[in-house]
């Protein structure tokens, strides 16, 4: 009876391994493909944070360098709002990391300053709204 027993459980075992293993196999890729996602989410989430602070040193910068003095003399027109622009792009490019421009040029199909521009104009706008509701 012993002997049977001992047949039996080997049969099952022989049986279950490969169900058991393959269901362990199935786990763990689970498990891997969310870690490389979560791992995936948070670069991108820093990756934004840098975008987003990038954008708005460099539009407080080009302000307190150079709009500023020209609103205040009267003298801030299409022109000096180009220029304005144009620095506002090149600070926020020389500050952003590689994976911060990588990720720039995949989201908008490798049109960077067209991405910088919509961003520097939505600052801008933050920034004016922020003003105004301190007055």
């Amino acid at each position: 009876m012993k002997e049977i027993l001992t047949q039996l459980l080997f049969a099952a075992l022989t049986i279950c391994s490969p169900l058991v293993t393959a269901y362990i196999h199935k786990a763990a890729a689970a498990i891997d493909a969310s870690t490389a996602e979560k791992v995936k989410n948070e670069t991108i989430q820093r990756v934004c944070r840098e975008i987003t602070d990038a954008v708005a040193n460099a539009v407080a910068a080009m302000n307190q360098t150079y709009v500023n003095d020209l609103k205040a003399s009267g003298s801030f027109d299409k022109d000096a709002q180009a220029k304005a622009l144009n620095g506002a792009i090149s600070a926020a490019i020389k500050s952003l990391s590689k994976d911060a421009l990588d990720y720039i040029k995949e989201i908008s199909g490798d049109d960077t300053v067209g991405y910088l521009t919509t961003r520097i104009h939505a600052q801008i706008d933050l920034n004016k709204a922020a003003k105004a509701a301190q007055q």
